[in-house]
């Protein structure tokens, strides 16, 4: 007999069977074979086609098959439900973050986002990077904006609570957005330049 002749377990389970049905309803293998791929894998299990295929006309696999798939829709249907679940808390959570953002004057706010600019690119060890109150009004008002996102808020803080969370890459955007929103309704010239 040829390799055509058989399915392997992997075939098996694409044509839904389980390993506990497997093993209940097939019983041990028609055909142990050295794995191809790997010398010190386990022997392949191998199952005759025709002796498969005629049991799955059977009607307890038809009947146990049905019912697999309806128990598996159930599964993912409640498993979308909890997950949609989660990212509503999510949100409803970042929608109640207090953000509260400080009011300065528009030179105040940049001689603030200058050194806060300064402080940072030196701390990461690139002092070419540096910013005067001379600098363009656009990149004064991005690195602003940037800086009453991070020093100001619980931005930073915030993103590390959203680690592993389901809708974590929305809540991202949300949480930008929401701060965002904060800082452009004490400096709405910040909205002006984005």
């Amino acid at each position: 007999m040829k390799n055509e002749d058989y399915f392997t377990l992997t075939n098996l389970k694409e044509r839904g069977w389980t390993d506990a049905k497997i093993k209940n309803w097939l019983g041990d293998a028609d055909l142990l074979k050295d794995n191809p791929r790997y010398r010190s894998a386990p022997q392949m299990r191998l199952y005759l086609k025709e002796r498969v295929l005629s049991f799955e006309k059977n009607n307890l696999f038809i009947e146990w098959k049905e019912k697999s798939k309806e128990r598996r829709l159930k599964q993912s249907n409640r498993m979308k439900e909890r997950m949609e679940n989660e990212r509503k808390k999510l949100f409803n959570y970042i929608d109640s973050i207090d953000i509260k953002i400080p009011s300065y004057e528009k030179e105040e706010l940049y001689l603030l986002a200058v050194e806060h600019y300064n402080d940072l690119w030196a701390y990461r060890g690139n002092c070419e990077k540096y910013a005067s109150i001379d600098s363009d009004e656009e990149f004064l008002n991005r690195i602003s904006n940037n800086m009453l996102r991070h020093a100001f808020s619980d931005y930073e803080y915030e993103l590390d609570r959203l680690f592993g969370k389901v809708g974590k890459i929305d809540g991202y955007y949300r949480l930008k957005d929401r701060i965002n929103k904060e800082i452009y309704d004490v400096y709405p010239f910040l909205k002006d330049d984005l």
